[in-house]
């Protein structure tokens, strides 16, 4: 994000601005704030105003050889957001840049560097970046740069101890397959209950460790009434993984507020259907959401698909990462992301493939 300033005499004022999430091995290339500007002192992700008649691209490009001396090469969206501050509005749309050319900061976070306005510049590990005190806008921003672009939900699992073995071998295929450190899974089991479905989650979380990867809990395995506090059973369920996921009626209970006092730490996502859900999930602050149906599903041949451009409309209300849910499969990964999305969410296309 720019050098914006705060002008109190324009309180409708909205800034577009195009941000940059320059990676290489491992590392982001953030800079420090001036002082005397608007959120001065905060590191960011470097960028600029959007000006009249220009692409998000064309201004990125510019700002970037302006303040670095890089010049672009390649890069795809991450993430396009609003953010509110008292007296305007800001409109971020960040794309991720993978290929570059130019000056060349070193990686070493104790070199103290200089980007071509006098900014202090670092190259910065992606897992060390929540320990930089950055803008609240940009949060959803480290939050999307974290995320992989395919979020697999299970199938339910049958009780059979074939059945479950099955499943164990099949998810420990698929986790092996991802980047290392990039995968996602939202467990949703529905057949198994007390010591066995216990046993699978061990099991499905060892094997999330040893490939790096997260598993998130159905809101629907450790949500059983509106008690004040998870039982201690429910609490090692959530504990053994890296958060939960609400469903949309679960949204709307007192239990989303419940879980994030009693761990802090732990992500939390949301499947949503309509502005309201997202609505909720901003108030809520959530890490994730998904956005369902995109198209139309077996699953649910019934439910009224919201096509693409809906799609859009409703994922530009959100404030943090989306995914695409509802007949999807790894084909529509970039439509979903050129469509405002993180990327794809999906049962049986990802889980089959």
């Amino acid at each position: 994000m720019p050098n914006i300033e705060v002008s109190s005499h324009r309180p409708n004022e909205c800034v577009h601005v195009a941000v940059a999430v320059i990676v290489t091995n491992g590392h982001v290339l953030i800079s420090k704030r001036a002082q005397h500007v608007h959120q001065g002192g905060l590191w960011e992700f470097p960028g600029g105003k959007v000006e009249a008649g220009e692409t998000v691209s064309e201004a990125l490009t510019r700002e970037i050889k302006e303040e670095l001396g890089i010049n672009i090469k390649a890069s795809q969206p991450l993430i396009s957001l609003e953010h509110d501050y008292p007296d305007k509005r800001v409109i971020l749309d960040v794309l991720m840049v993978t290929a570059f050319e130019g000056i060349e900061y070193e990686c070493d976070p104790v070199i103290k560097q200089k980007g071509l306005e006098g900014q202090q510049v670092k190259w910065v590990l992606w897992e060390q970046l929540k320990s930089y005190p950055f803008p609240q806008a940009n949060q959803a921003i480290i939050e999307a740069l974290m995320l992989p672009e395919k979020y697999l939900i299970t199938p339910d699992c049958e009780p059979e101890s074939n059945k479950i073995n099955h499943f164990i071998r099949h998810l420990s295929r698929i986790l092996a397959n991802y980047e290392s450190g990039r995968g996602l899974v939202q467990l949703r089991i529905k057949s198994l209950k007390d010591s066995a479905l216990n046993t699978l989650i061990q099991q499905v979380c060892d094997i999330a460790k040893n490939n790096n990867s997260r598993i998130m809990l159905n809101s629907s395995l450790c949500f059983i009434d509106d008690s004040a506090s998870l039982s201690m059973a429910q609490s090692q369920l959530v504990n053994m993984t890296a958060g939960v996921h609400l469903t949309s009626e679960h949204l709307y209970e007192t239990f989303p507020e419940r879980f994030r006092q009693q761990f802090p730490d732990k992500k939390m996502a949301a499947s949503c259907h309509c502005k309201a859900d997202i609505d909720r999930a901003n108030d809520l602050k959530l890490d994730f959401i998904v956005i369902s149906p995109v198209q139309q599903t077996a699953s649910h041949p019934d439910s009224k698909p919201l096509g693409w451009e809906q799609f859009r409309t409703l994922t530009s209300f959100a404030k943090m990462p989306v995914f695409a849910l509802g007949g999807m499969s790894q084909n529509d990964i970039e439509q979903a992301k050129n469509n405002g999305a993180q990327g794809i969410s999906a049962i049986r296309s990802l889980w089959e493939n």
